[in-house]
């Protein structure tokens, strides 16, 4: 009997290898970086279950997912390619798709998450202030940067007043709140949830609180989304579906277990109050999440005419050409629908 040569039998073996190798190399899950829009707090819970509950593993996915600085400080990086997916202010991302003068640069919105957007003013019922255009003549203090303030305007033109007739005090993000506590100002501006919590954490009782939200008072604002670089979208198509379907099953998660979320935000941070974190997250859940819209339609998408409604108002709000819709949002990488409804 002629046996094989030496030579066959490595070339065998490195045959076998390179197949073996080959199969290891497309077992490998698809890496992702994945920045919030802030602190790991209650409304960022419902990002954190796919961690706990498998979700990414099974999709085939390995993500990290960071707190966020901002909806700003996310765009930025997602647009620099510091990370993949990011958690933003649409509306923030519009503003930064209008300074990138190449198409390739801008970044997209794929699955929407605050149907409702979180911008609101704060105030307390002292003040007299019951609806939007009571605020003639008050003073909101903020932080120069934040989204309630740069897009008042849209408040006050679906409810018919100047909005040069209110007076604006600069103040920093850790102060806000105290300012209206101490009533050194008539109001605040900022996430509704946020905001809200926050007031009370320094002391205001919270039947003594008004809540303006943006879309309790005509704006058709939407609020922030999953965005992602153009280019790294076309790229990666399949992993944003699965993306999006992690959360949405996250976000149903939340509704349903709230506590089964909070736990999965008490993995990350072990000084969080679960009480108070898990009312924060409900909050959202109530205020942005489910609306009657998502209801209706699940979540994830957006009605095509109100978002377009909402890009003149971001633009004459900011100062920027309004955008074709399509360079806002695409549908192209949404779970199917029934994958995404919202539970009853």
């Amino acid at each position: 009997m002629k046996l094989p040569s030496l030579s066959r039998i490595r070339t065998g073996a490195l045959l076998a290898l390179a197949a073996l190798a080959g199969a290891s190399q497309a077992q490998q899950p698809t890496k992702l970086r994945f920045a919030l829009d802030w602190v790991f707090q209650g409304p960022q819970a419902p990002f954190l279950v796919p961690h706990q509950n498998g979700c990414y593993q099974k999709a085939g996915l390995d993500v990290t997912t960071d707190r966020g600085f901002g909806s700003g400080d996310t765009v930025v990086k997602v647009g620099a390619g510091t990370y993949d997916v990011g958690f933003a202010d649409i509306n923030a991302m519009v503003e930064y798709n209008a300074k990138q003068t190449r198409p390739e640069d801008r970044l997209i919105a794929f699955f929407m998450v605050y149907d409702g957007a979180a911008l609101s003013i704060i105030t307390r019922k002292d003040t007299a202030v019951a609806k939007p255009a009571d605020l003639v003549g008050k003073t909101i203090a903020a932080p120069p940067g934040d989204a309630s303030r740069r897009l008042f305007s849209a408040l006050a033109q679906a409810n018919g007043f100047d909005a040069s007739a209110v007076k604006w005090i600069n103040v920093a993000p850790e102060l806000r709140e105290t300012m209206l506590a101490r009533k050194q100002a008539d109001a605040i501006s900022g996430a509704a949830f946020t905001g809200y919590m926050g007031a009370r954490a320094v002391g205001v009782p919270k039947d003594d609180l008004v809540v303006l939200r943006f879309p309790q008072f005509g704006s058709t604002l939407y609020g922030s989304a999953l965005v992602a670089k153009r280019a790294f979208a076309a790229s990666h198509g399949a992993a944003l579906t699965a993306v999006a379907q992690c959360v949405a099953e996250g976000i149903a998660t939340s509704i349903r277990q709230p506590a089964a979320a909070i736990e999965a935000l008490y993995q990350r941070d072990k000084l969080i109050n679960r009480e108070v974190e898990q009312e924060r997250m409900q909050l959202s859940l109530d205020w942005s999440i489910v609306t009657p819209w998502t209801r209706e339609h699940g979540l994830g998408g957006v009605d095509p005419a109100r978002l377009r409604k909402s890009m003149q108002e971001v633009s004459a709000a900011l100062d920027i050409p309004a955008p074709d819709i399509a360079e806002v949002f695409t549908a192209q990488y949404l779970p199917a629908p029934e994958r995404r409804a919202v539970p009853r």
